[in-house]
């Protein structure tokens, strides 16, 4: 693929990546809810839970906006894709079970979004919500993962061959995408406090407190994400390794790396501020690069279905 070819390909992908990075919010909201919610409860500081809350609240509005994505995606599906969409709904394949795990996620996480005040004197109920959404959301994510990979490369070659490549993706692949999903709901959640911070009037001192959490809280998995770049290309056959360095998929894969470490730096300065919200330019930033480096690494997934 020609330099070229590749720019146009990433520039394809800006748009399907921005709804895909929505759904990942979405998938991580309850995860990141329900951590703030628990830190309140053994930390013994309010501020974790209106983060908790608000995010819930994010996390809602991400919901539905997944569940229209995800009606358009098998209505497209069902005229364009029909064995894509067959493989859905075809009962103990891995497809069929990771859409149950997500349709609990669905169920789990709306309850939990919409409980907050419903629920708030039965707080062990509510987080046991919030425990049972985030479960399902990254079970059904190690499940979809692996079985779109080995559907693509049945598409392409044998059965033992693309047997033999999803086993080599799909570890690192899993882990990779359950931390995205983890760094793009905390860092939604920046840019979700940012838009909320004159309608929801918590106070300067919990606006200060909520972004500086919430940098935290994106650039910890962020960090383990880049790592599982690393773990990915060093899965990879020496003769697909070779092929990368010598295409501009190597720059794509550069690029993501460095894209991905400079939100971390961001968010890690944004962390360590005492007002923060005076640098939320910083914080709107990092979701414009996020958004990018999905739309990089999705190129990437692309490549190796026809590299491999």
């Amino acid at each position: 693929m020609s330099t070229q070819e590749t720019l146009t390909l990433i520039a394809y992908m800006l748009a399907p990546a921005f709804f895909s990075l929505l759904g990942m919010a979405a998938l991580g909201s309850p995860a990141i809810a329900v951590l703030g919610e628990i830190s309140a409860k053994t930390r013994k500081k309010v501020f974790f839970d209106k983060y908790g809350q608000q995010t819930a609240a994010m996390g809602l509005i991400l919901t539905v906006a997944l569940i229209l994505i995800c009606g358009a995606f098998f209505g497209l599906a069902m005229v364009k894709f029909p064995k894509l969409f067959e493989a859905y709904f075809t009962p103990g394949s891995p497809f069929f079970q990771g859409s149950v795990a997500i349709g609990v996620f669905l169920v789990a996480g709306l309850l939990y979004f919409t409980t907050w005040k419903k629920l708030r004197n039965a707080k062990a109920a509510h987080i046991a919500l919030g425990l049972v959404a985030t479960f399902a959301a990254l079970s059904g994510l190690a499940m979809i993962v692996p079985a779109k990979l080995l559907f693509n490369f049945s598409l392409n070659g044998s059965t033992g061959d693309a047997l033999t490549n999803t086993a080599i993706l799909a570890q690192p692949m899993s882990a990779m995408y359950a931390l995205l999903v983890l760094s793009a709901a905390a860092a939604m959640s920046l840019g979700y406090l940012i838009l909320r911070r004159n309608k929801d009037d918590f106070g300067r001192d919990y606006y200060g407190f909520a972004l500086r959490m919430a940098a935290r809280w994106a650039l910890l998995p962020m960090i383990g994400f880049l790592g599982c770049q690393f773990w990915l290309y060093s899965r990879l056959p020496a003769d697909i390794q070779a092929l990368i360095l010598g295409t501009p998929l190597a720059y794509v894969w550069t690029a993501l790396i460095c894209i991905g470490a400079i939100c971390c730096f961001i968010w890690l300065f944004l962390s360590r501020k005492e007002s923060p919200m005076r640098l939320k330019g910083l914080a709107v930033l990092t979701l414009a690069l996020f958004w990018v480096m999905h739309a990089l690494n999705v190129t990437l997934f692309i490549n190796f279905m026809t590299m491999m």
